[in-house]
């Protein structure tokens, strides 16, 4: 059984943690990661790709984070650019998107920045990786205005409403779970779980927040992303095997993996 965690955040572990974190990975069957770049800031996307070339499985996306949207400059978006569009093992853009839970940056700036990662995902040819949290459909009207569909976009740590999971996947988008889906008071999110197509969707931990039952409270890692895809089998009725397999041939597809 192979499991792909399509969604985690390695920047920010030493290098005696991350061998722990890769190591309890393969023995818990997630032979590939996709490192995100995004979240803290614009070095640690130079952090992330420099994990990604140094180890065989792990993947990565590039770009700044809708609460970093103030820090975009002109500077870094061109930087940004050259490592996504000459290094093979970036294979998407982001995360990007719009936050107005906490509006770390204005809400104004946050969508102008998500309109030129969209732009550069189409001249880059590569997918966009998207936060879509607390901003109603504003963010699904700027990927569907930028015609996302026509490079592929993928919604991370889907917690939104069915209404919008439903319009996404109209677009034609994926999307991604993370341990939400297990905690106790999610029982919305796990009938979206329940509607959402098998082979429209991912699975990831977005380590190292939202660890799964049984490790809530935890630091979450990658090995974990097996009790998602424990719980996604138990909602939709199905065997792990089916929704491991299926989930990352989806990912294999999206991110262009061999």
């Amino acid at each position: 059984m192979e499991l792909i965690d399509a969604h985690c955040h390695l920047s920010e572990l030493s290098n005696e943690e991350l061998q722990n974190v890769l190591k309890n990975a393969k023995e818990n069957g997630v032979e590939k990661l996709v490192a995100i770049g995004a979240g803290y800031g614009f070095e640690d996307n130079l952090k992330t790709l420099e994990i990604a070339l140094k180890h065989e499985n792990i993947y990565c996306a590039l770009a700044m984070h809708p609460h970093d949207a103030k820090e975009v400059s002109e500077e870094n978006t061109t930087t940004l650019k050259k490592l996504i569009k000459e290094n093979d093992k970036v294979k998407a853009v982001g995360e990007i998107g719009l936050d107005y839970h906490y509006m770390n940056s204005p809400k104004e700036r946050q969508q102008e920045v998500l309109r030129l990662f969209c732009q550069m995902a189409h001249e880059v040819k590569k997918p966009i990786v998207i936060h879509d949290r607390d901003c109603d459909f504003d963010c699904f009207n700027i990927v569907k205005e930028e015609k996302i569909p026509e490079v592929g976009g993928v919604v991370h740590c889907f917690t939104g409403t069915m209404p919008l999971a439903k319009k996404y996947l109209d677009l034609g988008l994926y999307i991604s779970f993370t341990g939400i889906i297990t905690f106790k008071k999610s029982e919305d999110l796990r009938e979206i779980v329940k509607m959402v197509p098998l082979n429209r969707m991912m699975v990831e931990t977005d380590s190292p927040f939202l660890a799964p039952v049984p490790y809530r409270g935890k630091q979450n890692q990658p090995a974990y992303v097996k009790h998602v895809a424990e719980a996604v089998a138990e909602i939709k009725n199905i065997s792990l095997a089916e929704v491991a397999q299926i989930t990352t041939e989806n990912c294999k597809k999206f991110f262009n993996i061999n």
